[in-house]
């Protein structure tokens, strides 16, 4: 006869063997719904904080600069929807599961729309209950039940059927106190990498000047001549692109390669290295010979002519482009620079807000935003005639954007090392 499979976790701390038990939810815990009311009326800038679903991540709460407060007196009036401090607050609409911990700075505040759970602390541990909610297991659920024509929601009545698996009290803390950790050195790095990228944003305004203007606010010590201005169909040529689509692109066969406009909103910085592995090939099948005069170069720069938001327009310039050469792919404006700039100034100019404000009025279409060759040509060009300012320029941003590269890195490592403790970590 079979033995019965024990519920133990497939990792777990030294010293603790015993199987977990199986728990009805609302057995060992309370669970209610955030208020549901419009309160649009009772909002204020100081008083009861309100939790929303979208302030609520995994683990933690991450509120906008200026919070929702809601007024006093409403707040009295709906005390039993009070939050404190244990609770276990769930988002019930948007990103389904996720949780977080009432800590002394929100006590006592009220959840609009959430799902709120309250432990017995004798039994379950709030931080444990929380990590769970945010592991994969329980989010699969929380979809699966889901309802909602395009944002989903999940039902405080199957909410409330979860059944769940607990260890003792002391392992409950050590796995909590394990993922609160990383949780924290989670939110350092996306500290530091937030601070990089508005380091990065604030340099691109003032290294480059406002519209009309002929000097730029901050500037490399040495250089005071005025800046050059000309439009850009006067310094520029534009070359071919191709429209093919991602089904005539592949990873595997090296051939030419294509630089699809998607990969220039999502993938790419403002400098893309030739070599760049996430740059797809085009199918050896199809031919590009009447491409042959397009193939691109260093310094060349490819603008997307086409996006669902504000990207639109988003430009890249190329460098170390080697054998296999590059073709500009669909919804993309290539151009080529018929004066020297120094490598790195134009990828970084054509992406700064002096360069993005000319463009917005630009852009035509509502759904889908689009840019033409025509409108791109009478747009102005701003550029140091020295081209060591130039180098400078394009050097100091390359080194913020690797740096950003890197914090994005680690974080994106932690981020799996947490994701695969907690499928490890619980039954």
């Amino acid at each position: 006869m079979s033995k019965e499979k024990r519920r133990v976790p497939k990792l777990r701390f030294p010293g603790f063997t015993e199987d977990w038990e199986q728990c009805k939810l609302t057995d060992i815990a309370k669970t209610f719904i955030g208020l549901v009311t419009t309160m649009t009326e009772n909002y204020r800038d100081s008083g009861t904080l309100l939790i929303r679903n979208s302030d609520i991540k995994e683990g933690q709460f991450i509120f906008s600069e200026k919070p929702i407060h809601l007024d006093e007196e409403f707040a009295e009036k709906n005390k039993t929807r009070r939050l404190q401090i244990g609770d276990v607050v769930t988002v019930h609409t948007g990103d389904i599961g996720t949780s977080a911990v009432i800590e002394e700075k929100e006590d006592g505040a009220i959840g609009f729309a959430t799902i709120n759970t309250r432990t017995d602390q004798r039994i379950l541990n709030p931080y444990f209950l929380s990590t769970y909610f945010n592991t994969e297991k329980h989010k699969c659920y929380a979809n699966s039940v889901s309802t909602g024509d395009g944002r989903s929601n999940y039902n405080i009545k199957d909410f409330n059927k979860l059944v769940i698996s607990i260890p003792t009290l002391d392992e409950q803390e050590r796995i909590s106190l394990l993922i609160n950790n990383i949780n924290t050195i989670i939110t350092l790095h996306q500290r530091k990498l937030n601070n990089l990228k508005l380091k990065k944003k604030a340099l691109l305004q003032k290294l480059f000047p406002k519209n009309g203007e002929r000097y730029p606010e901050l500037r490399f010590s040495g250089f005071t001549d005025a800046w050059e201005q000309c439009k850009l169909g006067e310094i520029f040529e534009y070359l071919q692109n191709n429209t093919l689509s991602r089904d005539s692109l592949n990873y595997r066969i090296p051939n030419i390669k294509n630089i699809h406009y998607g990969d220039i909103l999502v993938k790419f910085n403002e400098i893309l290295d030739g070599s760049n592995k996430d740059i797809p090939y085009i199918n050896p099948d199809l031919d590009l010979s009447k491409f042959s005069k397009s193939l691109l170069r260093d310094g060349d720069v490819i603008f997307s002519d086409t996006a669902e938001d504000d990207t639109v327009g988003k430009a890249i310039e190329l460098q170390n482009v080697n054998a296999p050469f590059i073709l500009s792919g669909l919804h993309t404006i290539p151009c080529r620079p018929l004066i020297p700039f120094g490598k790195g100034y134009l990828g970084n100019f054509f992406n700064s807000n002096s360069y993005r404000l000319q463009i917005r009025p630009l852009v035509q279409g509502i759904k889908v935003s689009s840019i033409s060759k025509s409108a791109l040509k009478d747009t102005m060009i701003e550029y140091p005639k020295n081209l060591d300012e130039q180098e400078k320029i394009g050097s100091l941003f390359q080194s913020i954007t690797k740096m950003i590269t890197l914090h994005q890195r680690k974080l994106d490592h932690l981020q799996l090392q947490k994701k695969a403790l907690l499928q490890q970590m619980f039954v």
